[in-house]
């Protein structure tokens, strides 16, 4: 399967060596560029490599020195965040020759109010919102002391704005409204297991813990207590809500399971906070759902059409490597082959269809999202560009 596997890695990288973008964003341009190629020089070592991501590097510099608005705002998906967060990862890999903390002095400041004001405009979003920036933060923190002075800053000021209901806790996203009305989302991408568990990261290094352990401790019962009961005869198979109206007149729980929504998000946010809480209830519901989630392979059980990251095949063989590396599950090994397996069946109807024109650099949606994964696959180094995607 290996060699399968390199085959179409080869193909995807030949598509990005000829994608030309004036994009710089980390989602959808040079900078998520940038952070692919700086993994597979990890792997190959190719001088070529080191020297195309170097270019791109100044390419990026030359346009912020020069004013062009190639990069908006504070996010992670689009903006100053994203830059941070692939330069400090490129330094702590030591990929980069040039002192990266006298470059982003000006912007972790910069960062840090504008998360400030995204908090008070409700936008908790972690790929265009405030936790963007505590993301990059927390992996910032360690070679930084203002930063970890940033950072527990903005966790107070974002667990203090949750919202408590029943007994739990929930964030607003003023990213995500139907009808003007306030939407809970449960999902990684955009709700409330990418909150969680970006709040789980920062809480070894923070000065608040017990706030900490409050808010993650209640939005895990708010999430629990939504949880549904599955009706195979009806081809339900969600424990978890997709979305929900904040005053749960509605309650939307599609079958999709992928990278940005569906139930291996919480099963691996209810893994990550039953060890570090110790908590043993929380370690077995979430055995008892991963293993289930193990069993839905088809299209009508999981919603899965394409090899793409965000909700893809791509995405789901990722998600299972980080659960079989958080807990060790054999079905979770079993899952990571039949999805890496399913990505690539996919990109073999995919490539000769072109359906990634134009798309290439998009992590999400294109084809460096997949790479990504068939990077990690064929492997011998542990590499850890899906830190960036909370796995």
């Amino acid at each position: 399967m290996q060699q399968i596997a390199q085959k179409h890695l080869n193909k995807l990288n030949l598509l990005l060596e000829n994608y030309r973008t004036t994009n710089d964003t980390f989602l959808k341009g040079k900078l998520g560029l940038i952070y692919y190629y700086s993994h597979l020089y990890k792997v190959t070592e190719a001088p070529a490599l080191k020297c195309k991501t170097e270019d791109l590097i100044g390419e990026v510099f030359a346009n912020i020195n020069a004013g062009v608005p190639a990069l908006m705002g504070a996010s992670l998906s689009s903006g100053g965040a994203g830059f941070g967060y692939a330069l400090n990862a490129m330094s702590l890999q030591g990929f980069l020759q040039f002192e990266v903390n006298d470059e982003l002095e000006n912007l972790d400041e910069f960062l840090y109010r504008s998360a400030l004001d995204l908090i008070a405009a409700d936008n908790f979003d972690f790929l265009h919102g405030a936790l963007g920036v505590v993301h990059y933060f927390t992996e910032r923190m360690h070679t930084s002391p203002q930063v970890a002075v940033y950072l527990d800053s903005l966790i107070e000021k974002i667990c203090l704005n949750a919202v408590e209901e029943d007994g739990g806790y929930w964030f607003k996203n003023s990213q995500i409204k139907i009808d003007g009305e306030d939407v809970i989302s449960f999902g990684l991408s955009h709700g409330q297991c990418g909150i969680l568990l970006i709040l789980l990261n920062a809480y070894a290094h923070s000065v608040h813990k017990e706030l900490i352990r409050k808010v993650i401790t209640g939005g895990i019962h708010f999430i629990l207590k939504h949880k549904i009961d599955i009706d195979f005869s009806l081809n339900e198979y969600s424990f978890f809500p997709f979305i929900m109206k904040s005053d749960a007149r509605e309650i939307s729980a599609p079958n999709r399971m992928g990278w940005c929504y569906g139930d291996l998000n919480e099963v691996l946010l209810l893994y990550r906070a039953g060890k570090l809480f110790n908590d043993d209830n929380l370690l077995m519901l979430a055995d008892l759902i991963g293993v289930q989630s193990m069993m839905r392979q088809d299209e009508n059980a999981t919603m899965v059409i394409s090899s793409g990251f965000c909700h893809g095949a791509a995405g789901l063989a990722q998600f299972c490597k980080t659960l079989y590396n958080e807990r060790g599950l054999e079905q979770y090994r079993k899952g990571y082959e039949y999805w890496i397996e399913r990505t690539i069946i996919l990109l073999e109807e995919e490539l000769p269809q072109n359906i990634y024109a134009g798309k290439e650099g998009d992590v999400l949606e294109g084809a460096i999202g997949v790479a990504f994964t068939l990077l990690s696959y064929v492997s011998e180094h542990e590499l850890n560009w899906s830190k960036a995607f909370l796995l």
